[in-house]
């Protein structure tokens, strides 16, 4: 089949209406986590994660997941593919 399959006009209406909810859920909850966190001084560049229910900092460019980031800076030149040769910067 290569048609589109359309919905009935009621069907439509009922899914737009639930987007058009979806879409302003959204946007409330938008503002009220950016409310919160101004309320909370949360600085720039943090954002909220919903799985702990806190902000967070922004993720360091130089982390590496799943790591002590102590054995990750002193193996750095091995994550970041630096030549072998090449020692780490302390």
């Amino acid at each position: 089949m290569t048609q589109p399959i359309t919905l009935n006009q009621r069907t439509a209406t009922t899914v737009g209406q639930l987007v058009d909810r979806m879409q302003q859920a959204q946007e409330t909850l938008r503002t009220y986590v950016e409310a919160v966190g101004a309320a909370l001084d949360v600085p720039p560049g943090w954002r909220f994660d919903v799985q702990v229910m806190a902000f967070v900092p922004p993720a360091d460019q130089g982390e590496f997941v799943g790591l002590d980031p102590e054995f990750a800076a002193s193996h750095e030149s091995v994550f970041c593919g630096a030549p072998a040769d090449q020692e780490p910067a302390a």
